[in-house]
């Protein structure tokens, strides 16, 4: 079950994981020392998830009833604020961690107060306060404040009752010891009655993970529009839920999952992400704390995975720009001749690469306007990459266009990867007396447009239709030349020049090895599939080689299947040498295979050197 719409299903499949997988966890037993809670299944898991925004993600058994237990006390608490008062509470009640057991006899030695209304003496005398403020209807305030909280009217399981009760003696001697300090003023037992009454209401899963949702609202029910809560009071809730919710374990809890929560004996656990969501788990086996098995691995693994936790929150002030780097740092995919590195040596700086991220609203767009314009004032080409920003409002957009108007007027050329989604390619509206600029180019990736910034650097060096300096491949082998005049004689003879049209394909993945080919013109690109993020497949882009490069290499050596595609990006034309006339020129001239082997890997080993130079680089980036 899960609710529909954008989005949904993501969820959805997490938690549906999530139960599979933990569901063969056997560890821990349900808790015996109340004989009725003993018979619970211990085989019975759920999860459901319950957003602000009033959606419901729920898998397993979140319909089955079982007791809330140690989970009311969190609300009860929040009660007692609002039907007395914090002042009144914190003469009864303290609010300090107790580093102990849940049903630990816990007190102040001066006063005796309890620790804290999340252990069984804290709880005991929260709900003294209650029964004390309105003797004959204590219990039905307490179903009505819960059906609020749930957003449906909830019941009291009578057979637990009765097993709590005649089995609490631990609870009734806390509670007499409250009544000798005065932390309850008259007769305890009426009390002790409320309390067990309270620990034994009937909640799902699903009822657990809308209260929690509740408590993450700031107190308000987003499924029904009730707010039973104060957000002041819902802040002093969760402060303890933080700290003390799950007894001895508090800490390692908030040092592993870093939510609010509560625990029950019942099975149940509860944790608040607050302003976005409550998440509620129900299994009865429990480790020695007291708390869930299952239930507390789940939490764990949805913190880690969705990055829930309160201390793992990123500053927005600082976020809008993720990275940001010099263009020799980082070389697109197209492969240069000697010529093209020797000149891009000296002009790479002037390329600046900058990464944008986040919800572009008005303030993350001043921060970035202004560290855009001190990057801007050293470069010549500024390349935005918009491939991780989620939002960008009209507004703001304006101001961006504005910004790359200004700029480009003053010479800086501005390039946009993944940024058709944010229209920022749009020209500003020209101001009086300034000329409309053409549209910002906007390349599909990163890697295409530190391309089209490198290929701006090289203009003037190479004619329209993109040929490299050396000569024509008539006149020359490209990376042939290092080999003596005779033996390249020898290996020209036997290649044959092979002519392609755009958007053919000049090896496919899985085909044999046993072809090398020499670009003579024209530009090719070799590709592998890969599966995003979204699970789409998608091509990308490994090298680009253009007059005089060699490709096909690395197959044609081993003898193994070709791993990627090469395709013609423009019309050109490829030296071949097949696999058979490279043989038959081993057997008539095995000088000459020998210095083009040594050739081969050489200029092999210099494209792995320079790959890994790249990558050296961006590891530090």
């Amino acid at each position: 079950m899960g609710s529909a719409g954008t989005g949904a299903n993501v969820i959805q499949d997490l938690i549906e994981e999530l139960h599979g997988r933990f569901a063969s966890l056997n560890e821990g037993a349900p808790a015996d020392y109340i004989p009725e809670l003993a018979k619970a299944q211990a085989s019975d898991f759920g999860i459901a998830i319950a957003t602000v925004d009033g959606r419901l993600y729920e898998v397993g058994d979140t319909r089955k009833p079982f007791t809330i237990q140690s989970i009311s006390k969190p609300f009860v608490y929040g009660l007692a604020l609002k039907l007395l008062s914090p002042e009144h509470m914190v003469n009864k009640v303290g609010v300090e961690p107790s580093g102990e057991a849940f049903n630990a006899i816990s007190l102040d030695p001066a006063t005796g107060r309890p620790r804290n209304p999340m252990i069984n003496a804290g709880a005991i005398a929260t709900t003294a306060q209650i029964c004390a403020h309105d003797p004959e209807n204590a219990e039905a305030i307490l179903l009505d404040f819960f059906a609020e909280m749930a957003g449906r009217r909830l019941s009291i399981d009578e057979s637990v009752f009765v097993s709590e009760q005649s089995s609490g003696h631990r609870n009734r001697a806390i509670g007499h010891l409250l009544r000798n300090f005065d932390i309850v003023e008259t007769d305890p037992e009426p009390a002790l009655d409320l309390y067990f009454r309270q620990c034994s209401i009937t909640v799902t899963c699903r009822d657990l993970a809308v209260m929690a949702a509740t408590l993450a609202c700031q107190g308000r029910n987003p499924f029904t529009g009730a707010q039973p809560l104060t957000p002041e009071i819902t802040v002093r809730i969760l402060a303890l839920m933080a700290t003390c919710g799950t007894y001895d374990f508090a800490g390692q809890w908030l040092y592993d999952v870093g939510m609010p929560a509560k625990s029950g004996v019942g099975g149940g656990v509860l944790a608040v992400v607050p302003g976005r969501l409550g998440i509620a788990t129900y299994s009865p086996p429990l480790d020695h704390f007291g708390n869930s098995v299952r239930g507390v691995a789940v939490c764990n693994e949805l913190s880690d995975s969705l990055g829930l936790s309160l201390f793992n929150q990123y500053p927005q002030t600082t976020a809008t720009i993720r990275r940001s780097y010099r263009g020799s740092q980082r070389h697109s995919r197209r492969w240069r001749s000697a010529e093209e590195l020797k000149q891009l040596q000296e002009l790479r700086d002037g390329i600046r690469i900058v990464h944008v991220q986040g919800v572009l609203d008005f303030a993350a767009v001043e921060r970035l306007v202004a560290e855009l314009l001190e990057i801007a004032a050293e470069a010549r080409i500024l390349v935005l990459d918009f491939e991780h920003v989620t939002e960008l409002p009209e507004a703001p957009r304006h101001l961006l266009r504005l910004l790359f108007a200004a700029q480009r007027a003053a010479g800086l050329e501005i390039l946009l990867a993944h940024g058709d989604h944010l229209k920022l390619e749009a020209p500003a509206s020209a101001a009086e007396g300034t000329a409309i600029l053409d549209p910002i180019p906007t390349l599909e990736t990163l890697d295409r447009a530190i391309e089209w910034a490198e290929n701006r650097l090289l203009e003037g060096l190479r004619d329209a239709e993109d040929h490299s300096l050396a000569a024509e491949i008539d006149e020359t082998l490209g990376f042939l030349d290092a080999l003596q005049p005779a033996h390249r004689q020898s290996v020209a003879a036997v290649m044959e020049l092979r002519p392609f049209h755009q958007g053919d394909f000049v090896i496919r993945k899985g085909d044999t090895g046993d072809e090398l080919f020499l670009v003579k013109d024209g530009r090719f690109t070799t590709t592998i599939e890969l599966v995003g993020q979204d699970g789409q497949r998608h091509q990308s882009r490994l090298a680009t080689f253009g007059p005089g490069m060699c490709f096909g290499e690395i197959a044609f050596l081993s003898g193994k299947p070709r791993m990627a595609n090469v395709t013609a990006d423009l019309p050109g034309s490829c030296w071949v040498l097949t696999r058979s006339e490279f043989d038959r020129l081993q057997a008539g001239n095995p000088a000459a295979t020998s210095e083009l082997l040594l050739v081969l890997t050489t200029g092999l080993a210099q494209k792995l050197a320079l790959a890994n130079y790249q990558l050296t680089l961006m590891e530090n980036i």
